[in-house]
């Protein structure tokens, strides 16, 4: 006698336009059920297993795709698959809500949802959370260990936006947002950010792009101090200094114009009323008549301060005057 294998799915797939997903909570359940008035919208229920009582009716445009993976509490943020209904504490009073995606229209068509937080019993619709789930990119990311809310939104390659949301007096609150653009030449980041320290503070910084400048040093090493040197010739024969710390941030950035001594073998620059003369082991920085010398890890350097001649010999260098 051939057994009878009985599978349960955490979809159930009722015919061509009813879908029953049951897998996000052993309390409720919810149907997707085709639009009677608008075929290309759907009607989502969430009912009480307990009573098979409507708790939230929800008018959702789903595409085929969403019907592949039913899988709920999928939230791979910010671009990958999110589920049609996540079901999570957002706003940490220990009692779970309810995110329903409705359709596509956060950043660059990505997934959006209207939030449903869990109060008296009931499920009711909060107009702040459901922005942080539609006007960034896809869902947020709920961190528990720290009891905030992160979103990002972007601009093409080049402009991003992260923020941070505490909840305060039951509402997502800005802690922080930082706005992250990458300069015209492309080898680093100016970063704005506005931060809550009983009162909004703003300061801006500067960060390096590893990645892209390690395309195109001429020159460079670690110091002493564990701070970086950097000499970067751009494809528009451009020069650039970096002096930055050891995460990256810049301390220093140089582009206007350079002197190369063929006789001592340095280059050097004046910013304000400091000058800075870069050789193979150390940077010589004078302020009037006081010097200061910052020696160089010479197993860290990159190349020889002589590469930066021969490249003005072989392809110019636009920012660089040659002496003695």
């Amino acid at each position: 006698m051939k057994k009878l294998i009985l599978l349960t799915f955490s979809t159930v797939f009722l015919n061509a336009q009813n879908y029953k997903i049951s897998d996000f909570s052993k309390d409720y359940y919810a149907t997707v059920t085709k639009n009677s008035r608008d075929k290309t919208s759907q009607i989502l229920k969430v009912f009480s297993l307990k009573n098979k009582k409507p708790l939230i009716t929800q008018t959702v445009n789903l595409s085929e795709y969403d019907f592949k993976n039913t899988q709920s509490n999928i939230a791979e943020i910010p671009y990958g698959h999110q589920s049609i209904i996540i079901y999570d504490d957002f706003n940490f009073d220990g009692k779970k809500d309810i995110a329903i995606k409705y359709g596509y229209e956060s950043c660059y068509g990505g997934p959006s949802f209207v939030v449903y937080l869990y109060e008296n019993n009931t499920f009711v619709e909060n107009a702040d959370f459901s922005d942080l789930a539609q006007n960034y990119c896809g869902f947020f990311d709920v961190d528990k260990a720290k009891k905030q809310i992160h979103v990002m939104t972007k601009s093409g390659c080049c402009w991003h936006q992260y923020s941070d949301f505490i909840i305060k007096n039951g509402s997502p609150f800005l802690l922080k947002q930082s706005e992250e653009e990458l300069d015209a030449s492309g080898l680093y980041y100016e970063t704005a950010v506005k931060e809550w320290k009983n009162r909004y503070i703003n300061y801006k910084y500067k960060t390096i792009d590893t990645d892209i400048v390690s395309k195109y040093i001429l020159f460079s090493y670690t110091l002493e101090n564990n701070k970086k040197m950097y000499l970067i010739k751009t494809e528009t024969n451009h020069l650039y200094y970096f002096f930055t710390k050891k995460n990256g941030d810049i301390e220093l950035l140089y582009r206007d114009v350079f002197f190369y001594s063929k006789k001592e073998n340095s280059l050097s620059f004046e910013s304000g009323n400091v000058r800075y003369t870069i050789f193979n082991n150390k940077i010589e920085v004078m302020v009037n008549t006081a010097k200061t010398i910052i020696n160089a890890k010479t197993e860290t350097r990159r190349n020889n301060i002589s590469n930066v001649y021969n490249s003005f010999k072989n392809e110019n260098i636009e920012n660089l005057e040659i002496i003695n």
